[in-house]
C-alpha cells in the first residue's frame, strides 16, 4: 500500500514532529540522557533534532544473535529469516467453550507446546497466572518456561524487580559472564501519543547499559491515540520508537534494539481498537518498511484476531496480520500463536492452528532449487508423452520432499467422514492433547544449576 516515497515522507514527518512537537519522557534521568545526546528539554518534554536520530541509527546494529542455552538455540534477529514468538500477556484463557482467568498450569502448557513446536522459536510470557499472588508470578512462570523448554524466552519487564530477577536468573544459568553476549530480550511499550512512561524509560536505560536487547513497541490506535489516518498513525508511531531508540543508544551505545509496532485503527463507533482488519495488515507492512529504511531489526505483524473463539474469523484475520509482516520483511514476529479477543485471551487450540500458518509461511519463504536434478529432463524423456512418473526412481528420491505434519484435512471426503469428520478446531484439540502427553522436559540443566533455579524462583 505504501511506496518507498511514501515511507520517506512518513520518516521525514516523524523527524519534524520530534524536533517541533517533542515527546513527553516521564523520567528525569532519561530526560538528562537525551539532553546530553543532542536533545532539548522543557521540563520532561524533550525535543530531538534530526542529528540525534541519525547518530542513534548509526550506533545501532542492524542484526544481532540472541544467544541460546546451546548454540543450536541461538537466534539471529535481522538476517532475513523471521523469528516467531508465542502470544504473550493475556489474563484469560479459553478452556473448551468457557472463558476463565489464567493459571500457572496454562503457562506450563504453553511452554510445553512451544518446546515441541517446529515453528515457534521464542517463548513469550504466555498467560498471566492469576492463581498466584502477584509478587510470585514472574519468577514462577519464568521457572516454568525455563524448565519445560530450552528455547529463548521473553524476560518479563514491567517493574525494576522484573529486571533484578532476570539478572539473577541469568547469572544462575550462565554465570557472571552472561552479559558478554545478547542473551535476554525484553519487550517494552511506548505510551501513545508521544510519551515514554517512567517505567519504560527506566527499564530501557538499565537494559541498554547492560548491552542486552530491547524491543520497544508502539501501539498507536488511529483516531483515539493517533490521527484517524494510516499515514498520520505511522508518523506518531515512528516518532515514539525513534525517540526510544535515541534513549537506548544514549544509555548504552551499540546495544541491540528492535523497532516494534502493533499499531492499528480504532473503531470510532465504539472506541475499540480492531486488530483483525486490513488496516492492521497495512500498518504492519509499513512498519517493516520504516524499520528497514532505518536499518533496524523489526517486529511487525502478528496472528491477532478480534474473534473470541478459534473459528473461521480467527483463521482469516490471523492469516492477514501474520503474513503481512512476514511478507514485508519482519525479523521478529511476536504474538504469532495463540491469541484471541485482540490481546486478551489465550487458546491452546489457536496456538496449534497458528502453527499451521507459520509452517506455510516458512515453506513459501524457502527458495526453490533449480538444477539438473530438479529440472528432471532425463525423467521427462524417459516417461515420454502420456507416461507414468510414479514408477520412476526420481519420484522415489523426492517422495518425501513435501511431507510435513499437519492437522489440516487432506484426505478424501469419505475417509474424513469415516474418521469422525473433525473440523479444524476439533483437530486442534486432539493435537494439543497429544503434544502435552508427549512432552518431555529438556535435560540440559545440571543438578546444581537446577537446584539454584528452584530455590530462587520457587521459594
Amino acid at each position: 500500500m505504501f511506496s518507498p516515497a511514501d515511507i520517506e515522507d512518513i520518516h521525514d514527518a516523524a523527524l519534524r514532529v520530534l524536533a517541533r512537537t517533542g515527546v513527553l519522557v516521564q523520567d528525569d534521568e532519561a530526560v538528562a540522557l537525551l539532553v546530553s545526546h543532542g536533545g532539548r528539554a522543557d521540563g520532561r518534554r524533550v525535543y530531538l533534532a534530526e542529528g540525534a536520530v541519525r547518530a542513534a541509527l548509526a550506533a545501532t546494529p542492524s542484526s544481532f544473535v540472541l544467544a541460546g542455552r546451546s548454540p543450536a538455540r541461538d537466534l539471529t534477529v535481522g538476517a532475513g529469516r523471521p523469528v516467531y514468538g508465542t502470544g504473550s500477556g493475556p489474563a484469560f484463557v479459553l478452556d473448551g467453550h468457557a472463558l476463565r482467568p489464567g493459571r500457572l498450569d496454562d503457562a506450563r502448557a504453553v511452554a510445553k507446546l512451544c518446546h515441541l513446536s517446529p515453528g515457534i522459536d521464542f517463548n513469550g510470557d504466555s498467560v498471566e497466572p492469576l492463581d498466584l499472588p502477584e509478587p510470585a508470578r514472574t519468577r514462577r512462570s519464568t521457572h516454568a518456561r525455563l524448565t519445560l523448554s530450552d528455547k529463548a524466552i521473553e524476560w518479563v519487564a514491567s517493574v525494576d524487580d522484573d529486571l533484578d530477577a532476570a539478572i539473577a536468573i541469568n547469572e544462575i544459568l550462565f554465570g557472571a559472564e552472561w552479559l558478554r553476549r545478547p542473551r535476554a530480550l525484553i519487550v517494552l511499550n511506548t505510551n501513545s501519543p508521544l510519551q515514554v512512561s517512567a517505567e519504560t524509560a527506566r527499564l530501557l536505560v538499565r537494559w541498554a547499559r547492560l548491552g542486552q536487547p530491547a524491543c520497544v513497541t508502539a501501539c498507536v490506535m488511529g483516531g483515539t491515540t493517533g490521527p484517524a489516518t494510516l499515514a498520520g498513525t505511522l508518523v506518531v508511531q515512528h516518532a515514539e520508537v525513534l525517540a526510544s531508540l535515541v534513549l537506548a543508544q544514549a544509555a548504552g551505545e551499540g546495544s541491540p534494539f528492535i523497532y516494534g509496532a502493533v499499531s492499528t485503527m480504532s473503531d470510532l463507533r465504539t472506541g475499540a481498537a480492531n486488530f483483525g482488519t486490513p488496516e492492521f495488515a497495512y500498518l504492519a507492512e509499513a512498519t517493516a518498511m520504516l524499520a528497514k529504511r532505518c536499518g533496524l531489526p523489526v517486529r511487525a505483524g502478528a496472528a491477532l484476531t478480534d474473534a473470541h473463539v478459534p473459528d473461521e474469523q480467527a483463521a482469516l484475520e490471523s492469516a492477514l496480520g501474520l503474513s503481512a509482516g512476514v511478507r514485508a520483511g519482519a525479523d521478529f514476529v511476536f504474538q504469532a500463536a495463540g491469541i484471541l479477543s485482540s490481546f486478551n485471551v489465550f487458546s491452546l487450540e489457536k496456538f496449534v492452528m497458528d502453527e499451521e500458518l507459520i509452517a506455510g509461511l516458512r515453506a513459501i519463504a524457502e527458495p526453490a532449487v533449480v538444477d539438473a536434478e530438479t529440472l528432471a529432463e532425463d525423467v521427462i524423456d524417459a516417461a515420454g508423452p502420456a507416461g507414468d512418473y510414479l514408477g520412476q526412481a526420481h519420484t522415489r528420491r523426492h517422495a518425501r520432499d513435501l511431507a510435513r505434519p499437519t492437522i489440516l484435512a487432506r484426505e478424501a471426503y469419505e475417509k474424513w467422514i469415516a474418521e469422525g469428520g473433525a473440523d479444524l478446531r476439533a483437530a486442534a484439540t486432539r493435537r494439543v492433547a497429544g503434544l502435552l502427553a508427549a512432552h518431555e522436559p529438556p535435560d540440559d540443566l545440571d543438578a546444581v544449576t537446577r537446584r539454584q533455579l528452584d530455590v530462587y524462583c520457587l521459594a
